[in-house]
């Protein structure tokens, strides 16, 4: 199991997550992130090793949070046969993604890689995976409408009365985590 965190945050916004699923008998490892800045080469490259690596030892769960959902969708798409499923909470795969935080991604878009750039329109295609979509009752970073999956997509859309910040530790969006990964 790996878990991707959102953009301009890093591994340390998962602790709470990582402890619920390590008490519920999981084996969660992180992306080894400090900061995402988003799909940057150094970023992507991170995230393919750590998922061939927790790889070798079976077909990895990937959960997402916000734009590392976004990621782990990627990742599947490209990396089906190293992934058992995705797990998204608040992720968007509709593109341009309103959200105030535009003008922060807007400053390090430039880093961002040009083939991950031109693909994103993919993200919310089919994948060959199961996946779970993590949606908050009251968003306030992105619009839930851009973070639904539209069907039919093979995928399964769960509202939880969470927000944005606090989807990946609040109760209901666990409870909603622990149920998806007994499916899968």
């Amino acid at each position: 199991m790996l878990l991707i965190p959102g953009f301009s945050s890093g591994d340390w916004s998962l602790v709470r997550l990582k402890a619920f699923l390590q008490r519920s008998g999981y084996r969660p490892a992180t992306a080894g992130i400090w900061f995402n800045p988003g799909p940057t080469r150094r970023l992507m490259r991170r995230l393919e090793t750590r998922l061939a690596a927790l790889s070798g030892e079976g077909k990895v769960t990937l959960i997402g949070v916000s734009l590392g959902g976004t990621l782990a969708r990627d990742l599947a798409r490209r990396h089906p046969d190293q992934v058992r499923a995705v797990i998204t909470l608040c992720s968007p795969v509709r593109f341009p993604v309103t959200t105030p935080l535009a003008p922060f991604a807007s400053v390090l878009s430039p880093l961002h890689v040009s083939v991950w750039v031109a693909r994103r329109h993919d993200i919310e295609k089919p994948l060959p995976v199961p996946v779970t979509a993590l949606h908050a009752l009251k968003d306030g970073v992105v619009l839930r409408e851009q973070c639904w999956l539209a069907e039919p997509s093979g995928g399964r859309n769960v509202v939880v009365a969470a927000r944005h910040m606090t989807v990946a530790s609040h109760p209901q969006a666990l409870e909603a985590i622990a149920a998806a990964l007994a499916t899968c």
